[in-house]
C-alpha cells in the first residue's frame, strides 16, 4: 500500500486547486493503485477537509487536519508521494526527497517559487495572465483557470506513472 499525503490548502485561496478536484483525484487513485490517503491541514481547515474525504472509506482516506507540525512532518517522511498546492508542505516534501506533485497556479512565478528536487513534478496551466500577483481568488477575472483547468485525471496519470516507475526501479534493485 502506498501512503499518500495530500495537502489541499495553502495560505491563500488564489493558490488552491479546487477541493472537488482533490476529492475526485482521491477516487481516481483508489481505483488505480493500492493507497492510503491522509489529508493534512490546520485545525481551521478540518471542515473543508471533511468534505474532500467524506465520499471514501475511512480506512483508506483519513483527514488529519489539526495535528502538530512534527506529526505532519513524520507523515511526509513516510509518504510514498505528497500532493499539494504551492505551499510549505510541498516544499518540505521536496526538501526531504519525497516524490512530490505540486499543483502550481499563476499567482506566482513558477520558476522562482516552485518546490525543487529530482522527484518533484510541478503541474501548472500556462495562461496569458500569469503570473498575476493576485492574493485572493475573488480578484481573479478568469476564475482561477490556471488551476481549475488542471484535470484530476492528468494528476492521477502522473502519480500512477511515478508509482509504476518506482516499482520498476525497486524490482531492478531486488532482481
Amino acid at each position: 500500500m502506498i501512503p499518500i499525503v495530500m495537502s489541499p490548502f495553502s495560505n491563500g485561496d488564489i493558490r488552491d486547486w479546487p477541493a472537488g478536484h482533490f476529492s475526485e483525484l482521491i477516487g481516481l487513485l483508489l481505483n488505480r493503485i493500492d493507497a492510503q490517503v491522509r489529508v493534512v491541514g490546520a485545525r481551521s481547515q478540518a471542515t473543508r477537509a471533511a468534505a474532500i474525504v467524506r465520499p471514501y472509506d475511512a480506512t483508506k482516506v483519513i483527514s488529519d487536519c489539526g495535528r502538530p507540525l512534527q506529526d505532519v512532518i513524520a507523515e511526509i517522511r513516510q509518504a510514498g508521494c505528497v500532493i499539494g498546492n504551492n505551499s510549505g508542505i510541498t516544499h518540505l516534501s521536496a526538501w526531504f526527497g519525497i516524490p512530490t506533485i505540486c499543483l502550481f497556479g499563476g499567482s506566482h512565478q513558477r520558476l522562482e517559487w516552485r518546490p525543487m528536487g529530482s522527484v518533484v513534478r510541478t503541474i501548472s496551466r500556462v495562461i496569458g495572465c500569469a503570473p498575476c500577483q493576485l492574493h485572493r481568488a475573488r480578484d481573479c477575472a478568469y476564475g482561477k483557470a490556471c488551476l481549475d483547468q488542471i484535470s484530476p485525471e492528468l494528476v492521477a496519470d502522473i502519480i500512477v506513472g511515478m508509482a509504476q516507475q518506482k516499482q520498476r526501479e525497486e524490482m531492478a534493485v531486488d532482481g
